[in-house]
């Protein structure tokens, strides 16, 4: 019997020690952990192929644990589009304090190209409920695209009539015309450049701005 004891106290340590042993994670932290499991889960199998099970086993937890955090599937999906939202959105009130509209605008671009180097699998998801999502987290990935679009069509406007750099009103609809037009240009840009990790970010850049930057600016 002793014998047999000892064999288990050399045994590798199971999923179950693992999470014992981190207990005294702070929640806050833990959930952040989550969600960028998460995040990576939802991107390879979607959300209707994606079970709490997998989740779970991903982030080193409990599935009871999941659901006291959470409380279901739909709504862990939904904090997994907010905190990837907010990583886009993180930066750009700082971007919109550059006085220089041609250089904002090109940091705009540049920092959406950032975002998914850095968080490629929450982009896919942000990007695949762009196109199908209705409801609660459809309506926040349109709050996130459109704060962009905005962001981009006050610059552009600026950009074409500096007199209006310190105009609080909304841009005109040719400025949103041309957001739309650039914010969706880039997003299919960033699509097919995830397919093509070799191709360095600021060749990529280079690439968007030469082809949009012309038909932004000079009209």
């Amino acid at each position: 019997m002793k014998k047999a004891n000892d064999n288990n106290k050399n045994a590798a340590p199971t999923l179950e020690t693992k999470r014992l042993g981190t207990r005294k994670v702070p929640k806050e932290q833990r959930m952040g952990q989550i969600l960028d499991v998460a995040g990576s889960v939802f991107s390879r199998h979607g959300f209707h192929s994606t079970s709490m099970e997998q989740i779970a086993e991903g982030a080193g937890v409990t599935k009871p644990l999941l659901y006291r955090y959470f409380g279901s599937k739909d709504a862990l999906y939904l904090a997994t589009i907010t905190q990837v939202g907010n990583h886009l959105m993180s930066g750009l009130s700082i971007l919109m304090a550059n006085p220089n509209p041609k250089e904002r605008l090109k940091l705009i671009m540049f920092s959406f190209l950032t975002f998914v180097e850095r968080h490629r699998d929450g982009w896919s998801v942000l990007y695949n409920e762009a196109l199908t999502s209705v409801g609660p987290v459809g309506e926040k990935v349109a709050f996130f695209r459109n704060s962009f679009i905005e962001a981009s069509a006050k610059t552009i406007e600026e950009l074409n009539d500096p007199s209006k750099a310190k105009n609080d009103d909304k841009a005109g609809i040719q400025a949103v015309a041309l957001a739309n037009i650039m914010v969706g240009a880039v997003e299919a840009g960033a699509r097919w450049w995830i397919q093509h990790p070799e191709i360095p970010i600021r060749d990529m850049q280079k690439m968007i701005e030469t082809s949009l930057m012309p038909g932004l600016s000079e009209r």
